[in-house]
């Protein structure tokens, strides 16, 4: 970290001077010059003082804080790394100083994804992260939401509710301007995406009362057709599920080879097996069990246990998966 300020700012001294400037000369430049001479010194063990110091001044290095967020985003392609893998690296990221700074919330909010694919419990990473919440970027936010939407959606509809509707208003309107433009485009498409299609799972397969699959096309029509590939993906996997419960196969089959070039193009596994599973659910014949073992094959290698549950033998062609 702090080669990485030295960097920006030009030398240490410079770095120092900023320094102490940032607390108003607490300490004189040389001071803060040994102080952060010592923390370089330190590596990866707990910076102490003048890590803390440190880090509310300058923040983490942008190329930590990118990377802790992707590993934290689900629709990246971290996703489609083998769960033993995505396990190391997270590890391998959760010490100073990332372990020491908000940023440590995508550690956590990567660590609740993966116990979610090994249908392990997520609450414990889920409440670490909810203690940083309120000092994460807004991005971060959004995700927690829509993470804890998709773990409670079954156990606890009405915390699941609660989620999903911080999550839109984080999305749509409860933010300013700038924080809005801190999340880019991409992401935003995504993360839209997502919150989308969790809305739009009850419409298609409520708890209690009658389905609403119009409202659920609706829904996902309002995802932008020439988003990013995740997103489309989101929005034909959707769209799949939501015609083929109203019984339009061929134009559910339709969406699903849609969806499966779109993964494709993407380069993402999980995604190219979720719509594998659909175009499965679409098709007759062979054809069924060749789509299903394609989508088998491809969850095994990712280690994924709770799609492999999905795509079990048993076909089931009224699911509509989330994640």
């Amino acid at each position: 970290m702090v080669d990485q300020v030295v960097a920006e700012r030009g030398s240490l001294a410079l770095a120092a001077q900023y320094m102490a400037e940032r607390r108003n000369f607490q300490e004189d430049v040389a001071s803060v010059e040994r102080g952060l001479r010592r923390l370089r010194g330190r590596g990866n063990k707990d910076g102490g003082v003048w890590g803390q110091r440190a880090l509310r001044c300058f923040g983490l290095p942008v190329e930590v804080d990118d990377r802790v967020r992707w590993m934290g985003q689900y629709h990246t392609r971290f996703s489609d790394l083998p769960a033993s893998l995505c396990d190391e690296l997270l590890r391998a990221w959760d010490r100073p100083p990332v372990s020491e700074s908000p940023a440590r919330i995508w550690v956590l909010l990567g660590h609740t994804s993966l116990a979610l694919r090994r249908r392990q419990d997520p609450r414990p990473t889920l409440a670490q992260a909810t203690v940083l919440a309120s000092q994460a970027q807004l991005a971060a936010r959004i995700e927690l939401a829509l993470v804890e939407a998709f773990a409670w959606g079954r156990s606890d509809p009405a915390s699941a509710r609660a989620a999903l509707e911080r999550a839109r208003g984080l999305l749509e309107r409860d933010t300013p301007e700038a924080e809005r433009d801190a999340i880019s485009p991409s992401d935003r498409a995504c993360l839209f995406a997502r919150w989308i299609d969790q809305e739009a799972y009850p419409l298609n397969k409520p708890d209690t009362g009658q389905p609403n699959h119009d409202a659920a096309a609706a829904l996902y029509e309002r995802i932008p057709a020439d988003g990013p590939l995740f997103a489309r993906c989101r929005r034909e996997n959707g769209l799949g599920w939501t015609y083929l419960l109203l019984g339009e196969r061929e134009r559910a089959r339709a969406h699903a080879i849609t969806s499966v070039r779109a993964a494709g193009d993407a380069g993402s596994l999980r995604m190219r097996a979720m719509a594998l599973n659909l175009l499965a659910a679409c098709s007759v014949g062979a054809a069924v069990d060749v789509a299903t073992q394609r989508a088998r094959a491809i969850a095994g290698q990712l280690e994924d246990e709770a799609l492999l549950v999905r795509f079990g033998p048993r076909r089931q062609s009224r699911q509509s998966p989330l994640r």
